[in-house]
C-alpha cells in the first residue's frame, strides 16, 4: 500500500509554493484521501474482527442461556474444541497474518472463558480478581507473539481489571491511595513494555493503543492530583497520607514527563492531555478554594469557558508551530 501524507503537510506545501487549488485537489486524492484499496482493506479486516467478536460473543451467550442444560463433560468439551480450534487456525493455517493474529485473540478470549466454567463447575470459591489474574498470565506469552494491537489492547483492559478487583476485594480501603498510584505504574508499564518488545521482536503497535493507554495515564494521574486537593487530612493517619503524597509525586512525575515527551516527539495527542489534566486540576482547585454561592458558580464557568478556549488555541498554535518547522 503506497505511504500517505498528511493533508495538512500538503495544504503547508500550498502556501510555500506555486500550487494552484486543482493541483492541491488531485495530491490530497492521490497521496491523503483513502482510496478503493484502502477501503477494502478495511472493510475486510473490520467485518473479520467483527466476525470473532459475535462468534465468541455468541458462545459466551450459549452457555449463559443453556447453562443448567448442559453438563460438565459437554462443557469443557466444547471449549476445548473452539480453543483447539483458535489455536490451530493460528498456526497451521496457509491463510493471511491477520486471520492468524484474529484466531489467536479469539483463544485467548476462550481462555477466560474456560476459567470461568472450571470456577462454577467445581465452586472453587476464588475471588473474581483470581480468575482475571491467572487469564492475564495463560495469554501473556501469546500477547506478546501474536504482535496485534488488539490483542495488547483486550490484555490491557484484563491486566486493569486484574488490579482493581484486587485492591477491592482483597484490600481494604485504606489502600486507596496505593491503588491508584498501582493503576498509574500499571498503565505506564503497558506503555512501555510494548515499545521494548517491540524493538527487540520487530513489531509496532498501532497509534490508536499508545493514545488509549497515554490518556488512562493521564487521567488517573489528574485524578490523583484532586484527590490530593479534595483530601480532608482530620480524617486520615500519617501512614495513610504517606500513600497520597507518593501517589502525588508520581502523578506529577507523569505529567511533566509527558509534557517534555510530547515537545520532543512533537506528539500533539500527548500535549493535549497534558493540557486537559492541567485545566482538570485547576478546576478541581478553584472548587476547593471557592465556597459554593452565585459568585463561584459565576466563576466557575468563566474559567470553564475560558480555560476551554485556552487549551484549544494552545493545541491549534502548537500544531501550526510543529508544521512550520516541518
Amino acid at each position: 500500500m503506497k505511504e500517505k501524507i498528511d493533508k495538512g503537510d500538503l495544504y503547508l506545501l500550498k502556501e510555500h509554493s506555486t500550487l494552484s487549488d486543482i493541483q492541491l485537489g488531485e495530491l490530497l486524492e492521490q497521496k491523503s484521501y483513502a482510496d478503493y484499496s484502502d477501503w477494502n482493506k478495511f472493510i475486510k479486516y473490520f467485518t473479520l474482527v467483527l466476525g470473532a467478536g459475535f462468534l465468541i460473543s455468541g458462545i459466551i451467550f450459549f452457555f449463559a442461556y443453556n447453562w443448567a442444560d448442559l453438563n460438565k463433560y459437554a462443557k469443557f468439551g466444547l471449549i476445548f474444541s473452539l480453543l483447539v480450534l483458535s489455536v490451530g487456525g493460528s498456526v497451521y493455517t496457509k491463510t493471511s497474518a491477520i486471520v492468524k493474529q484474529v484466531c489467536l485473540l479469539g483463544a485467548s478470549v476462550l481462555v477466560g472463558v474456560l476459567f470461568a466454567v472450571y470456577g462454577q463447575v467445581y465452586q472453587t470459591g476464588a475471588n473474581a480478581y483470581d480468575l482475571f489474574l491467572m487469564w492475564v498470565l495463560a495469554i501473556t506469552p501469546w500477547t506478546v507473539l501474536n504482535k496485534f494491537t488488539p490483542h495488547w489492547l483486550v490484555y490491557a483492559v484484563l491486566a486493569n481489571t486484574t488490579l482493581a478487583l484486587y485492591f477491592m476485594q482483597v484490600k481494604n480501603e485504606d489502600m486507596m491511595y496505593y491503588s491508584i498510584l498501582f493503576m498509574l505504574v500499571l498503565n505506564i508499564a503497558l506503555y512501555f513494555v510494548p515499545v521494548l518488545l517491540g524493538k527487540v521482536l520487530q513489531f509496532k503497535l498501532d497509534k490508536y493503543y499508545m493514545g488509549i493507554v497515554t490518556l488512562v495515564c493521564s487521567a488517573i494521574a489528574a485524578s490523583g492530583v484532586m484527590v490530593f486537593i479534595f483530601v480532608d487530612y482530620d480524617h486520615y493517619s500519617r501512614a495513610d497520607l504517606s500513600g497520597l503524597n507518593m501517589l502525588v509525586i508520581g502523578a506529577s512525575l507523569w505529567l511533566i514527563a509527558s509534557c517534555l515527551w510530547s515537545l520532543k516527539t512533537k506528539n500533539l495527542l500527548l500535549f493535549s492531555y497534558f493540557l486537559i489534566a492541567v485545566f482538570s486540576i485547576i478546576f478541581a482547585a478553584l472548587i476547593k478554594i471557592a465556597d459554593v454561592n452565585e459568585g463561584s458558580l459565576l466563576l466557575f464557568a468563566i474559567y470553564s469557558i475560558g480555560g476551554t478556549f485556552g487549551v484549544v488555541k494552545l493545541i491549534m498554535n502548537q500544531k501550526k508551530l510543529w508544521n512550520n518547522e516541518q
